[in-house]
């Protein structure tokens, strides 16, 4: 049916005069529209009026709809209801589409924060690439209690995709979260609806329903232990690799060195210091993710906890891990006696060399350096 016919079936002054109880498909069903309606027609005739109201809206045909009322031959009193409520709409409609435009900024801006590789798609949808996995994202706004994706979008339960839900508080976003739409099959989320809507003619969705009650269930899909999972699995399984090898202990640091030369912690830390702590060299093949506190000597935080690593090129690196150098609390260069002078000009360091010390945990791990490595 095209618009001009569902018109006739429906009614211009009852499509204005209820159109927000034939809208909210969610809230009012067509037993309960058929109760609500006050002319007097039959229980068939405001059935059929409903479901053909409806279609109008399942064909997104409802601003078109309001546009044409507003300029038919009906009662003054309809006009003006039509127009308020199509001002309504329209308004409705680009504060929807700012914040979605908003929301989205929002996610790309923490996905880059945290280096994660991402590809725009259509319809705020986005690729991204986590260790060896990739996944399927799409972006809603989370403003009100409801939010929804369609069936038609995301057709099956997987475990690569994920619905980005940014929440919004006081007009600007404030939280990210990622839950995978396989968790609508778990049946363990109160907020989680699957809505096919039987018997009504809305698009099956996969639903995100929150209250104040059922709220603190989002805090398991929070972006953050959402990344933290990712690292720990990447990091057990560079460490589980290291472990298992049986080569000599001077080989297996090699080994370290390599797989670290190929991990995101290096990309990390490169991201955010970019060169040689000591000499500045910024070649990305010379530099070493050196660590402070040896990694026999670490247990499986301090391995890869990024407090316990130094930048450093390859020579500076060697000078290190020998306990030929180390540093004071305020990342002053401390160099062994076995050094002579002529030795630390080949080796560019002296006296006034340093580092910038980030945090107490890495004072903590130089103490431990100076105590256990450092030839003094």
């Amino acid at each position: 049916m095209n618009l001009q016919e569902l018109f006739k079936a429906v009614g211009k002054q009852i499509f204005v005069k209820y159109y927000y109880y034939f809208k909210d498909s969610r809230n009012y069903s067509v037993s309960d529209i058929v109760d609500i309606i006050e002319e007097d027609y039959t229980e068939k005739s405001k059935r059929s009026r409903t479901g053909h109201a409806r279609m109008i809206f399942n064909n997104s045909w409802n601003i078109e709809a309001l546009k044409i009322i507003s300029n038919s031959n009906v009662p003054i009193e309809t006009i003006h209801e039509c127009k308020k409520i199509l001002a309504e709409e329209l308004a409705n409609i680009n504060k929807t589409e700012s914040k979605n435009k908003i929301s989205n900024e929002f996610l790309k801006k923490l996905l880059s924060k945290n280096n994660i590789e991402y590809k725009s798609l259509k319809n705020s949808f986005y690729e991204i690439n986590l260790s060896d996995n990739k996944y399927l994202l799409k972006c809603r706004t989370y403003n009100n209690n409801y939010t929804f994706v369609t069936k038609s979008e995301i057709p099956e339960l997987s475990d690569n995709v994920l619905i980005a839900l940014v929440e919004w508080q006081n007009e600007q976003p404030i939280s990210l979260y990622l839950i995978p739409i396989s968790e609508w099959n778990t049946g363990k989320w109160n907020i989680l609806k699957d809505k096919d809507y039987e018997g009504l003619k809305s698009e099956p969705e996969w639903g995100i329903d929150i209250n104040q009650s059922n709220k603190y269930e989002l805090n398991n899909f929070q972006f953050s232990k959402f990344i933290n999972t990712f690292k720990e699995k990447e990091n057990k399984k560079i460490i589980e690799e290291i472990e298992r090898s049986e080569e000599k202990e001077t080989e297996k640091q090699a080994l370290i060195k390599v797989r670290l030369g190929h991990s995101k912690l290096r990309e990390d830390i490169i991201k955010r210091k970019s060169k040689c702590e000591i000499c500045g060299i910024n070649h990305n093949k010379l530099l070493i993710a050196s660590h402070i506190k040896p990694w026999a000597k670490s247990d499986n935080f301090e391995k890869l906890d990024i407090a316990n690593i130094l930048l450093l090129c390859s020579m500076h690196d060697a000078l290190f891990d020998k306990g030929l150098i180390s540093f004071d609390d305020n990342g002053k260069i401390l160099i062994s006696k076995e050094l002579n002078e002529k030795e630390q000009a080949l080796v560019n360091i002296n006296e006034d060399s340093c580092i910038s010390i980030v945090s107490d945990k890495q004072k903590e791990y130089l103490k431990y350096h100076r105590n256990n490595v450092f030839i003094a």
